[in-house]
């Protein structure tokens, strides 16, 4: 094929296909156009997060005003600080004078060894409101804050995510907000007594930690007869009573008393303070007047159980813990 023929045929599909062709060109041309100005404009992107670190992730019915959350933060920056530079002198001091007492015995070196099993090196923190209590006519606002390695610092890449956390509680005292930590939320005095002819029980007082409650309780053997509150013979000696349930103590140790003893036992129980429940009572379901106890370590069974059926008395004894 010549010139001339490959001439007279370009024109014919070209005569055939000219409005196909024209609008690929103009389409072409419309993209290539936008694809430059896309090219040339600056897009300043902000990303989107639902992070609010004071709206409550359990209950959110309180919220703290904006002037309190602003000393919230400044207030636990500076204590993270105090802590990450090895002053704890100045760290201890920041804490309310109920968590120094009731939390760590007002010992600072007892603080410093909590310290380290959350902040072992210099850590970053974030802070999320987690919850609210009420106590004494004041509102708790219950943070958790997370200690992670300092990213940058450290060099650290693919590694895993590891992190601590503790509660930190913030409240209007008398002299300003104050701050409890080491999941300590208050602590009160109880002073409920339930006594009969035989045993006095004195509540004397209650430490509430987060995620536990804490009672130090006396008990007074007011009889000539040996007096086993607890020795794992029966089941649920000890109790906690709730509105719908009951808990069960967290230590094992036994509980007996000499004729005329007396002696103060410290009772743990499971319970997150913002659950909604008010724990009653503490009940003390399968209490026995013994003549004879030989207890219960290597004695055998037989023993054990006609020593239960002699006893001179059993009852159960139960003693308010409301505030």
């Amino acid at each position: 094929m010549n010139f001339t023929e490959f001439r007279l045929k370009f024109r014919r599909f070209f005569r055939k296909y000219r409005r196909i062709l024209f609008v690929i060109v103009i389409i072409w041309a419309i993209i290539y156009f936008i694809n430059k100005i896309l090219a040339n404009t600056t897009n300043d992107y902000v990303g989107e997060t639902t992070y609010e670190p004071h709206t409550a992730v359990i209950n959110n019915s309180k919220v703290a005003s904006s002037s309190m959350q602003k000393n919230i933060e400044e207030m636990i920056d500076e204590y993270v600080t105090y802590c990450n530079d090895g002053e704890f002198d100045k760290a201890f001091e920041m804490l309310s004078d109920d968590c120094k007492e009731y939390e760590f015995d007002n010992n600072i070196e007892k603080y410093m060894s909590y310290v380290y099993t959350k902040m072992p090196t210099p850590k970053e923190y974030s802070l999320q409101n987690y919850s609210s209590t009420e106590y004494g006519g004041k509102t708790m606002y219950i943070y958790e804050v997370k200690y992670t390695d300092d990213l940058l610092a450290t060099g650290l890449t693919n590694s895993t995510y590891n992190y601590t956390s503790e509660n930190i509680t913030f409240y209007r005292g008398d002299e300003g907000i104050e701050m409890n930590v080491g999941n300590y939320i208050y602590h009160t005095d109880i002073k409920n007594i339930s006594e009969n002819e035989y045993l006095k029980i004195d509540v004397v007082d209650k430490v509430v930690n987060y995620s536990i409650e804490t009672y130090k309780v006396k008990f007074t053997n007011r009889s000539n007869y040996t007096i086993v509150i607890a020795d794992g013979q029966e089941t649920d000696e000890v109790l906690l009573t709730l509105p719908n349930e009951t808990r069960s103590r967290s230590e094992l140790n036994d509980i007996v008393l000499k004729p005329g003893a007396s002696d103060t036992v410290t009772f743990t129980f499971k319970k997150f303070v913002d659950d909604g429940d008010n724990s009653s009572s503490i009940l003390f379901s399968s209490i026995r007047v013994m003549e004879q106890y030989s207890g219960t370590e290597d004695v055998e069974e037989s023993v054990i159980q006609s020593e239960i059926d002699n006893a001179i008395a059993k009852f159960s004894m139960e003693v308010s813990v409301q505030e």
